[in-house]
């Protein structure tokens, strides 16, 4: 009898292990964060301090690719200065959603060729570190360059620029499903370097909330066992 029942008893013990990963315990706190983000996002001043924003039209395959939870694209206009900047933030839902959406992926697939004059580089604002991505396209007879300041926001409390780092925490059961937040300021080509700190502060004025929220997960058992406060 019990040769009988192991087999049937080990099935089952493993049906249980994986609707546990697939559907935790703390499903309702999940969609509570996810709702409570996509708010935040979706609240996005469109304009703000002397800046005009429009919404800028995605390819539908990028946003079928990333199935977001929340996602603004606009384009915002100083008419002081006569600067315009495209902010971008997209939320997921689940971490392994952004593995396709970042610089070196997205813009190349979009005709974009990075620059060989200025590599991707570290840039430091203030309290933020970004990866910045310099890229020119040729389109037809037309030629364009823009440059192109990049983060990841964690519901772990962490900003980085890695996607090794958004990749682990795609690994993480008790962190996946609480998704993760890309930010990206696209500045062209013709504005004066000079004003990219001043246009990147800015953007993140509008910005701040809409990553605070997502930094703001607190799935109190993994905080605790990464040591995060």
């Amino acid at each position: 009898m019990l040769s009988r029942l192991a087999i049937p008893f080990s099935l089952i013990t493993l049906i249980v292990i994986g609707v546990l990963r697939v559907d935790p315990g703390n499903s309702a706190e999940i969609d509570a964060y996810h709702e409570r983000v996509a708010q935040v996002i979706n609240a996005m001043p469109v304009d703000f301090h002397g800046w005009v924003g429009q919404q800028v039209p995605l390819p539908q395959s990028a946003v079928k690719l990333l199935d977001p939870n929340a996602l603004v694209a606009r384009q915002y206009f100083n008419a002081d200065r006569g600067i315009a900047a495209t902010l971008l933030i997209v939320q997921c839902r689940d971490t392994r959603d952004m593995a396709g959406h970042y610089p070196p992926q997205c813009y190349p697939a979009s005709g974009w060729m990075e620059s060989q004059e200025n590599p991707a580089q570290m840039y430091s604002l203030g309290d933020y570190t970004l990866r910045k991505y310099s890229y020119h396209r040729i389109a037809g007879q037309s030629e364009r360059d823009i440059h192109v300041y990049s983060l990841f926001a964690l519901p772990t409390g962490e900003l980085t620029t890695s996607m090794r780092e958004v990749r682990r925490l795609g690994a993480d059961y008790d962190y996946r499903k609480y998704g993760a937040a890309q930010l990206q300021v696209v500045i062209g080509g013709d504005v004066d370097p000079e004003d990219h700190a001043w246009i990147l502060d800015e953007m993140f004025r509008i910005a701040r909330p809409s990553i605070e929220a997502v930094l703001d997960a607190r799935p109190g058992h993994a905080r605790n066992e990464r040591g995060a406060p």
